[in-house]
Parts: structure tokens; C-alpha cells; sequence
């Protein structure tokens, strides 16, 4: 049963980092280089996620120290 719970949660964890970072690179190309910096930030943005759905402890640590 716990494992499922954490299954789920790091599913929700890797949705969640995927979108944001394609997000935030889609939005800050865009408004620095048109529709070309949109998809090559978001790209960018895309694989920056992966890494921290990839790494969650570490991603969450780094955002903790953050603030």
C-alpha cells in the first residue's frame, strides 16, 4: 500500500516538474525570441524537468535552500 502512495505521488511529482519547467522556458523564450525561443526555452525547460522528476529529494532540497 505504501509503495502504490509513493508510486502516485512521484507520478504527480514528475507531471508537475514536466509542465513547469516546459512552461516557464515556453514563456521566457517567448518573450525574449518570438515563437523560436518559446520552443527551444520549452525544450529546455523540458529536460531541466525531467531531471528533477528524475530526482525529487535532490530537486526539492535545492528548492528548499532556495528560499
Amino acid at each position: 500500500m505504501l509503495r502504490t502512495i509513493g508510486l502516485i505521488l512521484h507520478t504527480l511529482w514528475a507531471i508537475c516538474t514536466l509542465a513547469t519547467g516546459a512552461f516557464v522556458g515556453a514563456t521566457v523564450g517567448f518573450h525574449s525570441g518570438g515563437w523560436i525561443g518559446a520552443v527551444v526555452l520549452g525544450l529546455v525547460g523540458l529536460v531541466i524537468g525531467a531531471v528533477g522528476a528524475a530526482l525529487p529529494l535532490e530537486a526539492i532540497a535545492l528548492i528548499i535552500e532556495g528560499l
